[in-house]
């Protein structure tokens, strides 16, 4: 496993894909921090407090999504859009430790983007004149929901691209994913009261929000884990 992971890590490094899209991952919150400030200050509003601004420049932006998904997508995207997937399972024929390789991979690189995504939106927003104290949310409660956000998005994209094969759709499957729940929410959502509950980035978003805490956790957990399961077992059982 140690060999795989050294693997996965000298590939990620080498790919310049990977500190172009952290670049601009973390050049995108710390502008929505900056863009976030300002506004408020022009329109005279009372200021958000510094870990709200930094918390919606990140779970509530579209660019950080889509951005996210790229890294997600990228582990096994990569793979299949140069064909080397087949490079490496004959270097490292036991499938489930790729899998898992990469999983983990995935997720340390999203995580650590995040954090330093994080860091440079306080600063950012500091500077502009952000309130550091007031009735926002924790930064202990900052950290767990970005964090939360960082892993569902990238997690989501990285499934995608195994299950489908396909990079793109890999990359744009999150958004387009969170724009459908949004449109079946507008139309059937007072239809069918229980259909929020039941969609995954809804949950998340409940989750986040404090409403119905267990339900959401369970579904965006079992969608979650109904993904990995599928796209695990789908590399399993199809040629390379």
């Amino acid at each position: 496993m140690t060999d795989l992971l050294t693997y996965e890590w000298r590939r990620a490094r080498s790919i310049r894909t990977t500190w172009i899209t952290s670049g601009f991952l973390v050049a995108a919150v710390a502008a929505f921090c900056y863009l976030t400030v300002l506004a408020l200050e022009s329109a005279d509003e009372q200021g958000l407090p510094l870990t709200d601004i930094v918390q919606q420049s990140i779970t509530v932006n579209p660019v950080v999504l889509v951005l996210l998904a790229s890294l997600g997508a990228m582990a096994f995207g990569h793979e299949y859009r140069y064909g080397t997937i087949r490079l490496t399972l004959t270097a490292f024929p036991r499938r489930p430790g790729v899998f898992a390789a990469k999983l983990v991979m995935t997720m340390a690189i999203a995580l650590a983007v995040m954090i330093v995504s994080v860091l440079v939106g306080m600063a950012i927003a500091a500077v502009a004149g952000a309130q550091q104290s007031g009735s926002g949310i924790s930064w202990v409660t900052l950290a767990w929901q970005v964090s939360v956000f960082a892993a569902t998005y990238a997690g989501l994209a990285f499934t995608l691209t195994v299950i489908t094969r396909n990079h793109p759709i890999g990359i744009v499957g999150p958004l387009l994913l969170t724009l459908l729940e949004s449109a079946v929410i507008a139309i059937l959502g007072e239809r069918f009261e229980w259909l929020p509950r039941a969609l995954p980035l809804t949950a998340m978003q409940n989750w986040f929000a404090g409403v119905d805490v267990g339900l959401s956790v369970a579904v965006l957990a079992a969608w979650m884990g109904g993904l990995l399961v599928a796209s695990f077992v789908l590399l399993q059982r199809r040629d390379a």
